[in-house]
């Protein structure tokens, strides 16, 4: 399986807006072990472990626990690049978040941006890498460049009507507050806003239509260029990943989302010598560690956020992964 990774560019404008709070660059990378030869093109690719490492070291170096939002509430769309330009460029804010969504892999392999509507409001789950999908400050970049990008685009406040973060609340939420100006969730699976589609009809100024079919072309052949889930078993675990956050997803319905049948899929799958069982396990695995640290739901409703219709079988998962009980694993981290 191929290593994750992101656009340099994305990399770029983090270390631009840190050292604007005071960072040096040389200090970042030194620390975050990343060379500065990797980053004259900013339309290369970094491995997505250095661009972890990056806030990491970043979080040790800014005081403000906040800083991940200042972050994401400072950058231009177009500080995104093509796929940034292509959203601008869109009829309305609707058009523009779906391209967002449908060319997300060309800024990460591991951003994934739903756009789920839902009678008259439209949600827009944004969800990032594994190590950092409860990270304040890297969930906070991220949404607030997306809900900014949303606000700059048709030149107008767009105000969600509920945002929700995958992070223990902190003690002070004012400066969200202040920036969202909506009603504010901690704790859940992937990070969203809910906007009313009001909104998504809105138009965008500078909306250009030759200019996007251009800017379109150009994406495609980038997304292509960067190149599909080699496996079977990447695609499935990455369209679970976007899935589990918000029910327990089926085979069945994995599948339809791929566009094969669910007998093809398990075919497929059984070929590269796993099943949907395993990845799905897998991907609980992966998740449930970080839900358990943020302490803010009990180990029942962390089992149903996993899909889990049985806590108890939730309990003995965990304990045949990690060799203890899910309550000793959260008393270890506390």
């Amino acid at each position: 399986m191929k290593e994750p990774s992101g656009l340099v560019r994305l990399v770029l404008v983090q270390l631009e807006r840190l050292g604007e709070l005071g960072v040096a660059r040389d200090v970042l990378l030194r620390q975050a072990q990343i060379d500065e030869r990797q980053l004259p093109d900013p339309d290369a690719r970094i491995p997505l472990a250095a661009v972890t490492r990056l806030w990491r070291v970043a979080a040790e170096h800014v005081a403000d626990p906040a800083f991940g939002l200042r972050i994401g509430a400072e950058t231009s769309v177009r500080e995104w690049g093509l796929v940034g330009y292509a959203g601008a460029f869109s009829s309305t804010l609707g058009s523009a978040l779906k391209r967002f969504a449908h060319y997300s892999r060309v800024m990460s392999d591991a951003l994934v941006i739903r756009i789920d509507t839902e009678q008259d409001a439209t949600w827009v789950r944004l969800d990032v890498q594994p190590a950092l999908r409860a990270y304040r400050p890297a969930v906070d970049a991220r949404l607030a460049a997306l809900v900014s990008a949303c606000r700059e685009m048709v030149a107008a406040p767009v105000t969600p009507l509920l945002v929700q973060l995958s992070y223990r609340q902190p003690a002070d939420v004012k400066e969200y507050e202040r920036f969202f100006g909506a009603p504010l969730e901690f704790g859940t699976l992937a990070s969203s806003f809910l906007l009313r589609s009001d909104d998504l009809a809105r138009r965008i100024a500078v909306a250009d239509k030759t200019l996007v079919g251009y800017l379109e072309t150009l994406a495609d052949q980038t997304l292509a260029s960067i190149g599909k889930e080699q496996t079977q078993r990447e695609r499935v675990h990455r369209a679970l990943w976007a899935e589990l956050s918000e029910r327990n997803p089926t085979l069945e319905e994995i599948a339809r989302s791929l566009g094969v049948s669910a007998r093809t899929l398990q075919r497929q799958l059984r070929q590269e010598g796993t099943t949907f069982a395993k990845l799905l396990a897998e991907l609980r695995r992966e998740m449930a560690p970080t839900l358990l640290r943020d302490g803010r739901h009990g180990v029942s409703e962390v089992a149903f956020l996993l899909g889990y219709e049985d806590p108890s079988a939730f309990r003995r998962a965990f304990q045949r992964w990690f060799g203890r009980s899910p309550r000793a694993f959260r008393s270890s981290a506390d």
